[in-house]
């Protein structure tokens, strides 16, 4: 469900504001009680939600790989 929201709010948003709509997707999110785990499974779904995410929850590549592999 939330990947198809990203894609949906991602269309409308200029590429030059996508990082930031993506960092304010994540903090909507987890402000909402959305557990990291569940923003974790977006992770290799599109590359400026990927940074976000990265961002927000601290996560190193070598994480990343992880969560891709799974």
């Amino acid at each position: 469900m939330l990947t198809d929201l990203w894609n949906l709010m991602k269309a409308y948003v200029p590429a030059k504001d996508k990082s930031i709509v993506a960092e304010k997707f994540v903090d909507i999110c987890m402000d909402n009680g959305i557990e990291d785990d569940e923003i974790k499974e977006l992770l290799g779904h599109d590359d400026e939600l990927d940074e976000a995410i990265q961002y927000n929850l601290d996560i190193e590549d070598e994480d990343e790989d992880y969560y891709e592999d799974a």
